[in-house]
């Protein structure tokens, strides 16, 4: 015999009521949160922001591995979005809900006639980018030789017109292997980076914000002892300023791992080295000599150089020279040659740059 409904106890009233009601009218529309699921059967990951400050609530997804970003903009009531692809054009309407590790909803057409479920985990913010990440692959554009080495040229694939170029060394040793394995990611990273870096801009300043970053690798230097790595990055991700430069890392050849080139410095000079020193004077000097600053003389007060912000390169130690952002065509590197740096070398230093003869 079937209970009375006025002797049933109030949560179980509560917990009928709930099981009644669809699974999307339990859950609160969803407007926040990180995902990995499905869209029709098709993987999907999902990252959903609120509203901050001034910046209106904004969604993103992309199926499978894709480095394109699929945007999400309110539609009105809370949990549904417009769909909107890279040039802006209506591609879709969702309706989602959610609990704490629960996402469903419904994808439609813009003319609403093909509808599919939306299925997906509430995953770590993180984590948005491991199915891309999983999934990138390079191709090889050519191979080059550096003395008696050589490396492949590796094409990224471009992410909203960034290009990204790696490098690949070509051997079998257990140091060229794992230094490879360093590359790889670096250039992953990187084309990851470009499509945060649309995002962003995308939300925080709209759709023509133009943001841009693109990496390149290249080999330096190589020898039986190290190998010398330029990374030259550029692009802008809001901010002040734009950004565009060189780094160089050196990295033993039998491990892989990255050296620590100031402690081939003296210890006095591992800072900023004083331009009344000795070393400070012929930085200077090679600097001048070079063209550097007869143009503007402003360049002469405005540069720098540090210790720890050198790489060695065949023949020369290459010093980074160091400017403010508004004196930034000032700062070309100077390169000195092996002999004239002994002095300031410690036994160690000497000792590794005897590769480099």
């Amino acid at each position: 015999m079937r209970a009375p409904t006025s002797l049933l106890p109030v949560t179980l009233l509560s917990l009928i009521a709930a099981m009644a009601l669809p699974v999307t009218a339990r859950a609160a529309g969803c407007g926040q949160g990180t995902w990995a699921g499905t869209l029709g059967g098709t993987p999907v990951s999902i990252d959903l922001d609120p509203a901050q400050d001034d910046r209106p609530a904004a969604g993103r997804y992309y199926y499978r591995a894709s480095l394109s970003d699929l945007t999400l903009v309110p539609d009105g009531a809370a949990g549904r979005w417009r769909e909107l692809d890279t040039k802006e054009k209506l591609t879709g309407r969702l309706q989602l809900s959610c609990d704490a590790t629960t996402l469903s909803g419904e994808w439609r057409s813009p003319d609403g006639t093909k509808k599919l479920p939306v299925s997906a985990r509430a995953i770590k913010d993180d984590q948005y980018n491991v199915a891309r990440k999983a999934g990138l692959k390079a191709t090889v554009a050519k191979t080059e030789k550096i003395g008696a080495f050589r490396y492949e040229v590796l094409n990224f694939p471009e992410a909203g017109g960034a290009g990204n170029l790696g490098v690949r060394l070509v051997g079998s040793t257990p140091g060229i292997a794992a230094l490879n394995a360093t590359l790889w990611t670096q250039s992953v990273d990187a084309v990851l980076e470009h499509v945060e870096c649309v995002a962003q801009g995308r939300r925080d300043r709209g759709p023509e914000a133009g943001y841009e970053s693109s990496q390149s690798l290249s080999v330096a230097a190589w020898n039986a002892s190290f190998v010398v790595i330029d990374t030259h990055a550029e692009g802008y991700c809001g901010g002040a300023h734009p950004w565009h430069g060189d780094g160089y890392k050196t990295y033993r050849a039998d491990t892989g791992a990255a050296v620590d080139v100031q402690q081939w410095i003296l210890p006095t000079l591992r800072d900023e080295i004083p331009s009344d020193s000795r070393l400070g004077r012929l930085l200077m000097k090679t600097y001048k000599g070079e063209g550097n600053g007869a143009v503007d003389a402003e360049c002469l007060t405005e540069v720098r150089w540090r210790g720890d912000s050198i790489h060695p390169e065949v023949g020369h130690l290459v010093f980074h020279t160091q400017a403010s952002y508004a004196m930034t065509p000032c700062a070309e590197d100077v390169s000195l040659p092996l002999s004239a740096v002994q002095p300031f070398l410690t036994p160690a230093g000497r000792d590794a740059l005897k590769a480099f003869r």
